[in-house]
């Protein structure tokens, strides 16, 4: 069983879930390491004095370091998590990601329902 913690221990993983948003992207699933707040500092550093191409940078960065997975695919082939790829992703995929990576958001709610189905079925 996977349960959100408080606590972040080294290699801890937990699994993300963005709903489709109709005529904008698709689902995403993903899996991270949740983002350490002297790490989430450090992005944010000097936050509004940066340039938004730094500001791009340094979020594409560190969903790169954090994310392990995830499902997004174009002409049926798994995107690799990559800058050109996050790079060409619309805006709301790479912002929720990032927020959900920080703990600034959560999931959407489906993702606990699936978690808590496989759950039950486990122990069946």
């Amino acid at each position: 069983m996977m349960a959100t913690r408080a606590y972040i221990e080294d290699g801890y993983t937990e699994e993300g879930f963005i709903k489709e948003v109709p005529g904008i992207h698709e689902e995403v699933r993903f899996k991270f390491r949740p983002v350490l707040a002297s790490k989430q500092r450090e992005t944010l550093d000097r936050w509004h004095e940066i340039k938004s191409e730094v500001k791009s940078e340094r979020i594409n960065n560190l969903i790169k370091e954090q994310l392990v997975e995830w499902d997004l695919t174009f002409n049926k082939k798994l995107l690799p998590i990559e800058t050109k790829i996050l790079e060409r992703l619309k805006q709301p995929v790479v912002d929720r990601i990032f927020n959900i990576i920080t703990s600034t958001d959560k999931s959407d709610e489906e993702l606990k329902k699936v978690l808590k189905q496989r759950e039950e079925d486990a122990k069946n």
